[in-house]
């Protein structure tokens, strides 16, 4: 009886193995490609790469809240693929990007980007990706080839815009200005009542310096996609310069974006420059009165996002790819909107929650590169702030 028992023992263990086996055959294995070649693969054949690598590492340094939400559609979405969401400082990250990008094997697979210029020069991003994307033409065309006057050519695929506005209280100001002479006049006639942030303590405060720019010393065309700071474009900022001189004290400069929105509140300002996404933030929360409107004037305000970028060292090439397309698509796009109250990066997306007017968007202008911000935002230090006090 034992015999048999072990006869028949013997068998299931032979049987068993033998069905494993046969299922491991009849598995296609994955041919891992790495991200050149996953460019010529379809979708379904990258998911089942991904599926293999069995994870994507993504960076962000804010809403995390957001991306949590987004993390869970996407492995919903793929199954088999976890998403692992890093959340840091932006700079301390930027650095690592950059540290690592000699190496075979970064910490990121994909990235949002806020300095293009730092990790392109740094050759740590790959691409283009753009043209990839199923959304590709669904995109803001202008930020899938530019990001802050630089020209990426199509390396970062736009995942939600950002908007500078002017925020006013309607009962202070029945009639806000839209051209650059009419505020002008309006300061002359409030003085104290408009506020701009300093521009190194709160990007609102860079909005408006570029405006400035913009109206004052020839617009911004010539400066785009230049990596360092020509002196010659910059030789007519005196103009600007003096035109905060002589107004120093008709502004009030506050010290930071949400100081800004405080002193609209409260009633010492009336009318200040803005985020889009902070106002409806702080309107939702009841941090703004509930009339507080939004715009973008005639005299045009500028206008970016951020973007998504893939990590050339990326451990996980098919899932940063599936993720950089998940993360323009219907779900994610709307989820951003949903969360961020920003506008998402998609130009067909219905954005429920927003201040912006639609028809001011023909009023938006853009960024210029990297190294004029960081020109004059510390010229309006030197050349104002230490001249005027």
């Amino acid at each position: 009886m034992k015999r048999l028992f072990f006869v028949l023992l013997i068998m299931m263990i032979a049987f068993s193995a033998f069905a494993n086996g046969a299922k491991e055959a009849e598995a296609p294995k994955v041919e891992m490609k790495n991200l050149d070649s996953l460019m010529d693969s379809s979708w379904d054949a990258i998911y089942e790469q991904a599926k293999a690598e069995g994870e994507v590492v993504f960076f962000i340094w804010h809403d995390e809240a957001c991306y949590t939400e987004i993390a869970k559609a996407f492995e919903k979405a793929y199954p088999g693929v976890k998403f692992n969401l890093v959340v840091s400082d932006s700079s301390a990250a930027l650095d690592k990007m950059v540290a690592e990008a000699t190496e075979p094997k970064g910490s990121f697979d994909v990235a949002v980007i806020n300095a293009p210029q730092t990790l392109l020069n740094a050759d740590a991003l790959f691409g283009p990706i753009v043209q990839k994307l199923e959304n590709y033409e669904k995109l803001d065309q202008n930020l899938c080839m530019i990001q802050e006057g630089y020209v990426h050519n199509g390396y970062l695929a736009p995942l939600y815009r950002n908007q500078g506005g002017l925020l006013y209280n309607p009962a202070k100001v029945p009639n806000p200005p839209e051209t650059w002479a009419e505020l002008e006049a309006w300061i002359d006639a409030n003085p104290k009542k408009f506020g701009v942030c300093h521009p190194l303590q709160g990007g609102s405060g860079g909005v408006f310096i570029l405006s400035a720019i913009d109206n004052l010393c020839g617009g911004l065309d010539k400066y785009t996609g230049d990596i360092d700071a020509d002196p010659e474009k910059m030789a007519n900022w005196g103009i600007m310069w003096n035109w905060f001189l002589e107004r120093m004290d008709k502004i009030t400069i506050t010290s930071s974006n949400n100081d800004s929105l405080s002193r609209l509140n409260q009633g010492e300002l009336d009318l200040v420059v803005a985020w889009d996404d902070g106002t409806y933030t702080a309107k939702s929360n009841g941090e703004l009165f509930k009339d507080v409107t939004f715009y973008i004037p005639e005299f045009g305000m500028p206008g970016g996002g951020d973007t998504i970028g893939i990590l050339k060292n990326s451990q996980h090439p098919a899932a940063s790819l599936l993720l950089a397309n998940f993360l323009t698509g219907d779900v994610a796009q709307t989820l951003i909107n949903d969360f961020q109250h920003a506008y998402p990066g998609r130009t067909d997306i219905e954005v429920k929650y927003t201040v912006i007017p639609p028809e001011d968007l023909v009023n938006r202008t853009n960024w210029t590169p990297y190294a004029y911000k960081r020109a004059y935002c510390l010229g309006f230090v030197s050349e104002v702030l230490q001249k005027a006090y």
